[in-house]
């Protein structure tokens, strides 16, 4: 249990209080393979689009596997059985255990580095108030789910060093980040490496953790074979398309050194330190498990041709640690101390903080579309005008504002001229009008003028028209024009 002091209390609450945040405006995604590829395949499995034409490509290829979407689709089934399935409250409750995991997991680690190497609790002050953790801690993503089951798995290992129960369960841990992301393997290498070397050998309890880790690979063969109605070893069939067949080196191709130069790009001030902290970790650590998974898995994913930042999120939450670690055992605390520390962190990390987490990951598109049935889903009769294609339900169902409850007598128009516009307007004489879109746009400014000079009364609006006519913030209102 963590000893609680002010410096723990105030971490504590800084880690609530900012994953609470994000995790409620972090509508959509950060990348699309965090909704296309979990939410829609979980929504699929469960009967709500029976039709998998609209999944991505990866469900035809079956490189995906079913583990991570099989336990959204759980909650979405309990939610259907009860009738209370709402697609906007179960994201956000997805966001939430994502989040509540995440917090468990840092407290773990922290008990254990705080004990090994005898941290001060400051540290864990700081580690709480960095930038990032609120706003990937909430993502729905795999590279989020194998993190932490990869921070408990490492946990268990390093705690039980000598029990081949644990080794057992450590084994079914690392399978499971295995599964949500295959990546994971890239790190393994480096620790097997590591556990050879500081054993002298293989030892009985290795065997017992690769018996643990076979038998989550038959769990997901299994899972697999529901999902996909035939057998396949998606592992293999990701090292196929991916590596041999070169499909991963069509996207996002770059130079090995991408990776650092993200780093020193991201805001530095934070990244730099780190980096500094879990290098010199690391050469004073070389036989530790932390060291050579997180190493071995940076290093090798330099050298795969299609990178992008979010592929190292499952190693997030254990480079803080190894990095303070560092800085305390090699007489950095004395900052601990120092006023013009203290300020200059907490105003970088303040303002990085309200940049990712309260502007969260939501694109344009779901925000949009969470806001029009928080503010207009109980005003029936009401025709939806908007000049943006954004809800095309050819490729998005999750999101099907058309089959949620109570939002029934809701319909959506799309206009691209104002020729389109009138005519919709004129054919929806007796409907509520609501107004979606850009006032910067001259055809939302076109429908606002139109509406405004017919005489008709703003009924409800999501945002004040102020902040539309000044900021990127759409314009949504709703208004009576009988």
């Amino acid at each position: 249990m963590l000893k609680i002091d002010r410096y723990t209390k105030a971490g504590l609450f800084t880690l609530i209080f900012g994953h609470l945040i994000a995790a409620y405006f972090s509508f959509g995604y950060h990348h699309p393979d965090e909704h296309f590829q979990i939410l829609e395949w979980a929504h699929y499995f469960v009967g709500l689009a029976p039709d998998p034409s609209y999944l991505p490509w990866e469900f035809g290829a079956q490189i995906r596997p079913w583990f991570q979407p099989m336990l959204h689709a759980f909650f979405m089934k309990i939610a259907i059985i009860f009738g209370a399935y709402n697609p906007f409250q179960l994201a956000f409750i997805f966001r939430i255990l994502y989040a509540t995991l995440n917090i468990f997991s840092l407290i773990a680690l922290w008990n254990y580095f705080q004990k090994k190497y005898e941290l001060s609790s400051q540290w864990f002050f700081i580690t709480s108030c960095i930038w990032f953790f609120p706003y990937i801690h909430v993502r729905t993503s795999s590279e989020n789910l194998a993190g932490i089951f990869l921070t408990f798995a490492l946990l268990t290992l390093v705690r039980n060093e000598n029990s081949l129960r644990k080794f057992f369960l450590a084994g079914v841990l690392f399978g499971f980040a295995f599964l949500a992301r295959y990546q994971i393997a890239l790190g393994l290498v480096g620790m097997g490496i590591v556990l050879l070397i500081s054993n002298q050998g293989f030892r009985k309890k290795h065997l017992t953790m690769i018996s643990g880790f076979l038998l989550t690979m038959g769990i997901g063969a299994l899972l697999d074979r529901w999902g996909y109605g035939n057998w396949v070893f998606t592992p293999y069939q990701y090292f196929k398309v991916n590596l041999i067949e070169h499909v991963a080196d069509r996207y996002n191709p770059y130079p090995w050194y991408q990776y650092f130069l993200w780093i020193f790009e991201l805001n530095p001030f934070i990244s730099i330190p780190l980096l500094f902290g879990v290098i010199g970790f690391a050469l004073k650590n070389r036989k530790d498990v932390f060291t050579g998974f997180l190493f071995s898995f940076f290093i090798l994913h330099c050298f795969i041709t299609n990178k992008e930042y979010r592929f190292l999120f499952p190693i997030l939450n254990i480079a803080p640690f190894m990095a303070i670690a560092y800085f305390q055992k090699y007489n950095f605390d004395s900052l601990l101390n120092k006023k013009t520390f203290w300020g200059f962190y907490c105003f970088v990390s303040i303002i990085a903080f309200g940049i990712s987490s309260i502007h969260g990951a939501s694109t344009q598109t779901h925000w949009d579309v969470h806001a029009i049935y928080r503010n207009f889903k109980d005003y029936p009769n009401t025709t939806w005008l908007s000049n943006r294609d954004y809800l095309d339900l050819s490729h998005q169902h999750y999101y099907d504002l058309t089959k949620l409850p109570g939002f029934e007598p809701h319909q959506m128009q799309i206009y691209h001229s104002e020729a389109e516009l009138s005519d919709l307007l004129s054919k929806n004489r007796n409907s509520n009008v609501l107004i979606d879109g850009n006032l910067k746009d001259p055809l939302t400014l076109t429908l606002v003028n139109l509406i405004e000079s017919s005489n008709c009364k703003i009924i409800s609006s999501a945002y004040p028209k102020i902040l539309s006519e000044k900021t990127k913030i759409p314009y949504q209102a709703l208004y009576s024009c009988k």
